[in-house]
């Protein structure tokens, strides 16, 4: 299947004058002042920055031409995780064979990991959105990228897991797949499978089980909560907007819509 061609995006640089060469951008979380050759500059949060090196503990942004100053990590959101090419490398439209190329970058470069798909990083540098081989970039800092990988895998095996009991009873209280079980009892006993454990009742799941996620960081196998006075119903995320879930006595295990009327309370990962 051919993939279409990336699209480049717009730096986050709002009016700095910073030269474009710079490989990786952040904005400010709050207003900051720097001094420049005696001269106060207020950049406000939510400012774009451009970081151009990067030590255990601070970013190295340029701040007006040629000045550049030190700025706490804590200070800078990013849009992924700063890492360095290990090779000089293609950057390609997408992961398949007939890919386009769409940029180049050198070794030692500074380059932003966004995720990580196969034996691919889909990575931003510059204004270019593409993918590089693992092979080129330095991994150690992007093993929470590594693991969201393999946790959106695992994911999917829990979802075709459940999905197998489509169809199957509701019955309150209820511990078996197969004889009938509860909102959270299903998600326990699905869970269960793949060795991983979950309190019993849905409030208990989300007081103590996983942590949380966004709605916009959801994956297959995360656990959605609802309820309108507390937690009362949890179902397993199938994707696409999807849930699989214990629904109730009438319609017993079912696939709905993850915004199906009941308020979402939260949304917690629980696969590793």
């Amino acid at each position: 299947m051919k993939c279409h061609k990336l699209f480049l995006i717009g730096a986050l640089i709002l009016g700095l004058g910073v030269p474009t060469q710079a490989a990786v951008y952040g904005t400010l979380k709050q207003d900051m002042s720097f001094n420049v050759d005696g001269q106060k500059i207020v950049k406000e949060s939510g400012t774009g920055v451009s970081i151009i090196d990067e030590d255990e503990l601070n970013y190295l942004i340029r701040i007006n031409g040629e000045k550049s100053d030190l700025v706490g990590k804590r200070m800078i959101e990013l849009q992924g995780t700063i890492t360095k090419a290990k090779t000089d490398a293609s950057i390609v439209s997408c992961t398949s064979q007939d890919a386009n190329v769409v940029g180049s970058i050198k070794q030692g470069e500074m380059l932003m990991a966004l995720e990580k798909k196969g034996s691919f990083y889909k990575v931003k540098y510059n204004d270019t959105v593409g993918f590089v081989y693992s092979t080129s970039v330095d991994e150690a800092k992007l093993t929470d990228l590594i693991e969201e990988s393999n946790s959106q895998g695992r994911g999917e095996e829990v979802v075709a897991y459940a999905k197998q009991f489509l169809g199957g009873r509701y019955v309150y209280g209820g511990n078996s797949l197969t004889s009938g079980v509860d909102c959270s009892g299903f998600a326990q006993q699905v869970m269960k499978h793949f060795n991983i454990s979950l309190a019993r009742s849905s409030r208990e799941q989300y007081a103590t089980n996983g942590y949380s996620v966004s709605e916009a960081n959801i994956m297959p196998g995360d656990l959605v909560f609802y309820g309108r006075r507390g937690v009362d119903h949890v179902a397993i995320y199938a994707g696409n907007g999807k849930i699989v879930h214990a629904n109730d006595e009438s319609t017993g295990i079912i696939i709905s819509n993850m915004h199906y009327g009941k308020p979402i309370v939260g949304i917690k990962r629980v696969i590793k």
